[in-house]
This record gives C-alpha cells, structure tokens and sequence, in this order.
C-alpha cells in the first residue's frame, strides 16, 4: 500500500499553530435607521419679506436632511410631525432655536451669516430627538448630538474647534462634545451616537452606555480625547 504525502504547503498550514478569529466588526458599521421623509416643510417670513430667497434655501435643506437625519438617529420608533414650519423674525436672542415642530431663525443673523444653513440641520435634529425630560441633566449631551449631525455629518470640511484641555470638558455641549463624540465614535464604536440618542428617547441615562460600547467611562475617554489632539 503506497504511503499518502501531503502536500507541503498544506502540512506547514495544518501543523501551525491558527491564528485567533478575528474580532467583530460591527463597530465599524454606522446602524443607519431606515429614512422618514420630510413632512411639509413651510416658511413665515412675514416679519422679514426680505429673507424669502434664504427661507426657501433653508426649506430645501430641511426636506433633503429630513431623511438623512432621521436614518442617523435611532428613530426606528419616531413619529413625525405633519410639518416643520420655518419662522424668519427680525432679530432674536439666538441665530436659531427649535421648539415642537418650528424652527425660528434670526433674521439679523442670516444676513450677516448668509451661507449659515447647517444651523437649520441643528436645530432639524432638534425636532427628531423630541427627547422626553431626563432627570440626569444631559442637555450638553443633546446639543452635543445636535452639533454632532451638523459638523460630521452635514459639514464635515469644517474647522474643527480649538480645545483648551485646561478649560474644556465633555460637557462643555455643542461643538467641544461634538468633537469629542466624533473621535470615541471612529476610535471604538460607530453606534455610539445612535445608542447614545436610543436611551435619551426612553429618558434612560445615557452615561453606561460609554462603558458598554468602549469597555470606559466618560472621563477616561475624554483624557484619551485630549491626549491625541494636534499639538
């Protein structure tokens, strides 16, 4: 009976010692939602008559983000309204704020700031969160989602902010936890803001799921954060 030699190359491979399964990639993935269309989207510019060609600029970002936003939260359960209504005033003490389903814009701030649109992505996120009230005080943890949607998502070539790491902290809001959000998502986890959004809709506290998803609490991702900004 004639003696059966294995292939060289196939022997080596079998005899050495296997390399581990590789880890899971599913924090790479972005868990889109499935997009909601824009409901009617309308303008007021009754109080300012000159800000209509802006006014309907702004409308056609609302309808075109509409979706794009709502495919970027955990909005599998959300319930739009059956409109955003867009309200231009003269001036206001903000450049934008939301509230229920209207977005009210300073007219005097739109004509110094023109090409400001991406505040209408912000304050659109605003109306989709419609976060019911959270005991845990995280109002910086949702105008950080907010800014987090604008800056990354809808103007990502934008300047990113100067962090003081003398003066600065996680919760400062806006664009500092914006940027801070942005940097934890592509280090450890990718549904971070999605889950972070998941748990503010059911008026959870969103601070376990930092540990959950990159094994460390806020305070040690934020030094982490600090440390490997550009000198």
């Amino acid at each position: 009976m004639e003696a059966m030699f294995l292939p060289f190359a196939l022997a080596c491979s079998l005899l050495a010692p296997q390399a581990p399964a590789p880890a899971s990639l599913d924090r790479h993935l972005y868990p889109l939602a499935k997009p909601i269309s824009a409901p009617t989207v309308t303008v007021d510019v009754s109080d300012l008559p000159a800000a209509k060609e802006w006014g309907d600029t702004a409308k056609k970002v609302v309808e075109t983000w509409y979706p794009t936003v709502t495919s970027l939260l955990a909005t599998e359960k959300y319930k739009p309204g059956k409109r955003v209504h867009i309200v231009i005033k003269k001036e206001i003490s903000a450049p934008a704020w939301a509230s229920g389903d209207t977005i009210t814009v300073s007219g005097k701030w739109i004509t110094e700031h023109p090409d400001d649109l991406g505040m209408m992505v912000h304050e659109l996120t605003h109306i989709i969160q419609s976060y019911p009230r959270n005991e845990k005080n995280v109002g910086w943890l949702v105008e950080g989602i907010a800014d987090y949607v604008r800056w990354w998502r809808y103007e990502p070539e934008a300047p990113r902010p100067r962090i003081d790491p003398e003066k600065s902290k996680y919760t400062d809001s806006y664009r500092t936890t914006a940027y801070w959000l942005a940097w934890v998502s592509r280090k450890y986890d990718m549904r971070l803001v999605p889950t972070l959004d998941r748990e503010l809709r059911t008026g959870k506290d969103p601070m376990p799921v930092f540990s959950k998803l990159t094994g460390k609490e806020a305070d040690v991702l934020w030094k982490e954060f600090v440390a490997a900004l550009p000198r």
